[in-house]
């Protein structure tokens, strides 16, 4: 009887040997698979820029920037020339939501046409509705591009926050001479 215990554990052993070298080279549908992209994709694509975008960038802290920058290069002008880069970027900023505000605008009247000629009301409704929400988020980057021509608001916070923290690095540099015993 023995020797069939052994006989019968080497095969169980052999079978479970068998099943782990299976669970391990389980192949991945993307192997083999390509999967299209379908027009949501292109959507949340071209929404990239938007009022979320120029909100993040001037919710952003400058502080730390402007710190690390006066540390680097303590003169003046290296700041204000910094601050110049951070204007052009949120002016970028600006202008991209407006071209991807006005791209979703135009698809959106296209699907308006074409789901009116097919009779489709709630659909139409709903794409309106779309629609007059983008172009109430467009009224609200002429807002802040009004504000960024000022000088005020959301630019103003970024300039702020840039300037607070390269006094900070200034100040830093000057705590640090200050601290050495002479």
């Amino acid at each position: 009887m023995s020797l069939f215990n052994l006989f019968k554990n080497k095969a169980t052993n052999e079978v479970e040997v068998i099943e782990e070298k299976a669970v391990a080279t389980e192949v991945s549908k993307e192997l083999f698979i390509e999967e299209i992209a379908t027009g949501k994709e292109e959507l949340f694509e071209a929404k990239n820029y938007n009022l979320d975008k120029i909100y993040a960038f001037a919710s952003k802290d400058f502080e730390e920037k402007g710190y690390d920058d006066a540390l680097v290069n303590p003169d003046y002008s290296y700041s204000n020339d910094n601050i110049k880069l951070l204007k052009y970027d949120f002016q970028i900023l600006i202008k991209r939501a407006y071209k991807t505000y006005e791209d979703y605008i135009k698809d959106i009247e296209f699907h308006i046409q074409s789901r009116s000629n097919a009779g489709l009301i709630d659909t139409v409704k709903l794409l309106e509705t779309t629609l007059m929400k983008t172009k109430d988020s467009i009224d609200e980057v002429k807002i802040i591009e009004e504000d960024f021509s000022n000088d005020t608001g959301l630019i103003e916070r970024i300039s702020l926050s840039y300037k607070r923290g390269f006094m900070r690095g200034l100040a830093a540099m000057s705590d640090q001479i200050l601290d050495k015993n002479v």
